[in-house]
């Protein structure tokens, strides 16, 4: 064979070489974030068999955040809703209604929007709670604290809860997980010369979604803790009153003495009468 022959050859599999590289690169490129900006402008562009289809593939991920969750939730709920699946659109309204306790529909959209919401809604106000997740860090210098999370969630989507938390400026989180309800995770004094402790904690459901999020590894919700002022010998010195100390015995002689020369002008007689 030839090598002006063997030409047709090579350049078929370049460009097979060619083509799997660049499905290859396309597949590692692609991820929830950018699934969900394809489902997003489908739906701002009116294709909706193209929004509802891409945002139901994001949600079919696992471990997404919960912006990404509430985002592509809404998509999905809106593109059905356009399309007239009814009961499609309930079933995403009331999941994220349950994500996002506070959504609400534009009444302008129509029907085929306030009809499912309206149903989605109702569940919720049957249940009588809103689902939620509220985190408190009760820290003090130089003394153990504790992380302190509290989920309320009538669906059970929430399967565990995941805490980190680290003494700035360490770099690694120490990672707890426990499960859903109320919560405490005890946190270690701060190390000498720390007063600053990152953390996060995410309600997670059975795929890793965060139902509920506060701060992030990459964003954490912080606390600072302060040492408290001391004066001499290590205690903390006592503010003096102003009614215990000197002055304010020479201000009240002051306003006595006066008191006194005012009285015996004010009161000596104005005539004088002879004896």
């Amino acid at each position: 064979m030839t090598r002006k022959s063997m030409r047709p050859i090579k350049n078929f599999f370049s460009v097979l070489a060619f083509v799997a590289v660049t499905s290859v690169s396309g597949l590692a490129l692609a991820t929830p974030e950018s699934d969900l900006a394809s489902a997003e402008n489908s739906y701002a562009a009116l294709d909706y068999p193209a929004a509802s289809a891409k945002a139901d593939e994001v949600l079919a991920q696992r471990g997404l955040s919960h912006d990404v969750l509430v985002r592509a939730t809404r998509v999905a709920a809106l593109s059905h809703a356009a399309l007239g699946h009814a009961d499609k659109a309930k079933e995403y309204f009331t999941l994220l209604l349950g994500y996002d306790p506070d959504f609400k529909v534009d009444s302008k959209l129509g029907p085929r929007f306030t009809e499912p919401f309206a149903e989605a809604r109702g569940y919720w106000q049957a249940q009588g709670r809103k689902p939620s997740m509220e985190v408190q860090a009760v820290m003090q210098y130089g003394q153990p604290g504790q992380i302190r999370v509290t989920t309320v969630d009538p669906m059970n989507n929430i399967k565990r809860v995941a805490i980190g938390y680290r003494w700035a400026p360490a770099r690694d989180y120490t990672n707890v997980t426990v499960d859903p309800g109320t919560r405490s995770v005890d946190v270690p004094a701060n190390p000498s010369g720390s007063g600053r402790l990152d953390y996060w904690v995410r309600a997670m459901d059975a795929k890793d979604n965060a139902v509920f999020e506060e701060g992030t590894p990459e964003g954490p919700k912080t606390v600072i803790v302060n040492e408290p002022a001391r004066g001499g010998g290590g205690v903390a010195e006592e503010k003096k009153s102003f009614f215990g100390s000197g002055l304010f015995f020479v201000a009240t002689g002051v306003v006595l003495a006066g008191a006194a020369v005012g009285g015996y002008f004010l009161l000596r007689p104005t005539e004088y009468t002879p004896a």
